[in-house]
């Protein structure tokens, strides 16, 4: 079958594994899947150009394959096939997001995720789901035995706690390892990840279950567990970038790809949370027929910001 997808998720796995999923236009999500050895990241460029990424629409050619719950997404596919149809604009996206949301994570799994970490092999229930409205406690960016690990705390509207979830988004991953390399430090670039995340004015949760492994605790039980498979925020902290874009950067480089220390330097409250007198003044000056760059300079934020607090404020489409 042939189906238009908008890519959701994009995530690590081991070497050049990466894994796809994407959602059409009923709101069915789907997860495109080869033979082993699977999808790597040559399958996600069209033409010499990356395509399959988070936003794009993408024409596959789709096929069943036999299913193993809980991953019942998966779709076999043809990477010759994939045709390139463009990137959501914002609205486009978030609308993607919201379709694909649920009340809270234990709803995507229809009650089956254990300890708030795993979920059985063969469980009845779907592998993939989006939550909004969830508290970023902490970024945990931590080495061990010589290997980063990519770890989040957060809580969902309903109040449920999950700890320690690997983050396996692989933009977010390349992100970090820039932002560590920026701050010198595993810890320092932590803190500042979680503060950005903290500060977002809209963030949505992608979460998905791994395929089955057993536990590092000797236990010869297979579990399903849980991941966060894509973080997307408004505004966009990666600022509409992709992972290859931090790739072509040098591994030692000081650079960082979202600097937000100096895009303060010109907006001096961007990314700092809007307050409720902030709204009320916002209100009142856009009533009144100030422009966005007019709004901008008053409020010493970026004009995409503006924009974004209007939508969410029902100001603007």
């Amino acid at each position: 079958m042939q189906k238009t997808i908008v890519i959701t998720d994009l995530t690590h796995m081991r070497g050049e594994g990466v894994c796809i999923v994407g959602i059409d236009q009923y709101s069915q999500t789907i997860r495109p899947v080869l033979q082993p050895p699977g999808v790597l990241r040559e399958h996600l460029y069209i033409e010499g150009k990356l395509a399959i990424r988070p936003r794009a629409k993408v024409r596959f050619s789709l096929r069943k394959v036999p299913l193993k719950p809980p991953h019942i997404e998966d779709l076999g596919f043809d990477p010759k096939s994939a045709i390139y149809e463009g990137l959501c604009t914002d609205a486009e996206w978030e609308e993607v997001l919201k379709a694909s949301s649920f009340h809270s994570v234990q709803d995507i799994y229809n009650g089956c995720l254990q300890e708030n970490r795993w979920v059985e092999p063969g469980a009845n229930t779907r592998s993939l789901g989006t939550v909004s409205w969830v508290e970023v406690i902490s970024v945990d960016l931590r080495e061990w035995s010589g290997e980063r690990r990519y770890r989040i705390l957060f809580t969902d509207q309903t109040g449920g706690q999950y700890n320690n979830i690997t983050i396996s988004d692989l933009a977010f991953r390349q992100f970090c390892d820039v932002e560590v390399d920026h701050h010198n430090s595993p810890l320092s670039a932590s803190r500042h990840i979680t503060d950005l995340l903290k500060n977002v004015d809209r963030l949505y949760l992608r979460l998905g279950l791994a395929r089955p492994w057993a536990p590092s605790d000797g236990s010869s039980n297979l579990r399903c567990w849980m991941q966060v498979t894509g973080i997307h925020t408004f505004p966009d902290y990666l600022g509409g970038r992709s992972f290859a874009d931090f790739e072509i950067l040098p591994q030692n480089s000081r650079e960082k790809s979202y600097d937000v220390e100096e895009i303060r330097k010109k907006h001096a409250r961007a990314y700092t949370k809007w307050t409720k007198d902030d709204d009320t003044i916002l209100r009142d000056e856009y009533f009144k027929g100030k422009t966005v760059e007019e709004l901008a300079d008053a409020f010493q934020r970026k004009q995409g910001a503006i924009r974004s607090r209007l939508q969410r404020l029902g100001l603007e489409p």
